[in-house]
């Protein structure tokens, strides 16, 4: 997937999720925006020139760099859990729209080593893509529309 799509997909998934569990606020609502700023964080392995889906696209390495920002945040006097949840909602997402394209690779390493996709589409569809962006901003737009914006 491409910025596009991982972006959309943050929206899609955490707009719906935060609309259907009722939160709403200043707070939440700056998590699900940097969380959607920060979809696409995993893919950092291609500008540094590892191997793609491999170290940064597991919920472990997640858990370390979210954890790891969030006490950097805390430090800088930023709100820890602000910064924790925004970068693990982002590496969350990341992963889960990675699951539906057709490479696989081990989300759950080194715990389950098995690589898997569900193999839906190519993350470089264009359509694909843009549906998911389309799809991310209206959830968003329905989101906002019920419970207000704040940043």
């Amino acid at each position: 997937m491409d910025w596009r799509g991982h972006l959309g997909f943050n929206l899609l998934i955490t707009s719906t999720l935060f609309y259907l569990m009722g939160l709403s606020g200043v707070e939440i609502n700056r998590i699900l925006i940097i969380s959607s700023v920060l979809s696409s964080l995993p893919d950092i392995d291609l500008r540094l020139e590892l191997p793609h889906r491999k170290i940064t696209h597991n919920i472990f390495f997640g858990l370390v760099i979210s954890l790891a920002a969030g006490y950097l945040a805390s430090y800088l006097g930023f709100s820890f859990r602000v910064v924790t949840f925004s970068f693990l909602i982002a590496f969350t997402t990341h992963l889960l729209c990675d699951l539906l394209t057709k490479m696989p690779f081990r989300p759950l390493y080194p715990i389950i080593k098995t690589p898997v996709a569900l193999r839906l589409f190519r993350s470089s569809s264009n359509a694909v893509n843009m549906l998911f962006l389309v799809l991310g901003i209206v959830a968003y737009y329905v989101y906002i529309s019920n419970y207000g914006f704040s940043i």
